[in-house]
């Protein structure tokens, strides 16, 4: 005895989006003054940033619990009644990871206007 086929159930809109995006196929329209060896360079100017940002956030995120093990008096100092070891753990680190976003999309910018 077979088994019954499987249909996908979806909306008329998702039905639609799938239709439009395989009819209006993969054609990639470029303004005239395009520039690809230039696109290219800011393309990997950015990704350079990007890796040293990424290896640098790395480093100072694997470095703090480094720092907390080998300073154990950071588990004793309280602020607020909550240990300092703590706070530089889920405090501290999160303005980092945004200062270092803004900067990344900030030079990221800059190398993209300096084609």
């Amino acid at each position: 005895m077979s088994r019954p086929r499987r249909v996908p159930v979806v909306s008329p809109q998702t039905r639609l989006a799938l239709a439009r995006r395989s009819a209006a196929g993969r054609q990639l329209v470029l303004p005239p003054d395009f520039d690809a060896p230039a696109a290219r360079r800011a393309y990997l100017r950015q990704r350079r940033l990007a890796g040293a940002t990424v290896l640098t956030l790395a480093t100072l995120l694997l470095a703090l619990p480094l720092l907390i093990a080998t300073v154990p008096q950071l588990g004793t100092i309280r602020l607020l009644g909550i240990p300092l070891s703590w706070l530089l753990v889920g405090v501290f680190a999160h303005p980092l990871l945004l200062l270092a976003a803004v900067v990344l999309l900030r030079r990221a910018e800059r190398a993209e206007r300096t084609r």
